[in-house]
């Protein structure tokens, strides 16, 4: 997986989230987690077996109530305003690809 470089870029993310992210057992979702620079917290970006996606942010000063579930063009907004937090992530995860 690339970075985020164009909106194309977040659809392909989508598309191989589930080779990217990590799994939770319990909650029987992938997910990823983010820095919410925006807010100074973390967002955690799920996938559901359904397809379905969702976000959910914390912070020092804040919590979302709830996830947020997001359709196709929402997501794909919300992830490309995000980007450079992703792209972190996104870089993390391909320098430990290399080095094990």
């Amino acid at each position: 997986m690339n970075i985020i470089k164009r909106k194309a870029d977040v659809e392909a993310l989508l598309k191989d989230f589930d080779q990217l992210a990590e799994f939770d057992q319990v909650g029987q979702k992938h997910y990823m987690v983010f820095e919410d620079t925006e807010r100074n917290g973390i967002c955690t970006f799920m996938k559901y077996k359904n397809s379905s996606f969702s976000i959910h942010c914390k912070g020092a000063s804040y919590c979302d109530e709830e996830e947020r579930f997001l359709e196709s063009e929402e997501l794909i907004h919300y992830l490309w305003k995000r980007r450079k937090a992703v792209n972190a992530v996104l870089r993390d995860s391909m320098k430990e690809k290399i080095e094990a």
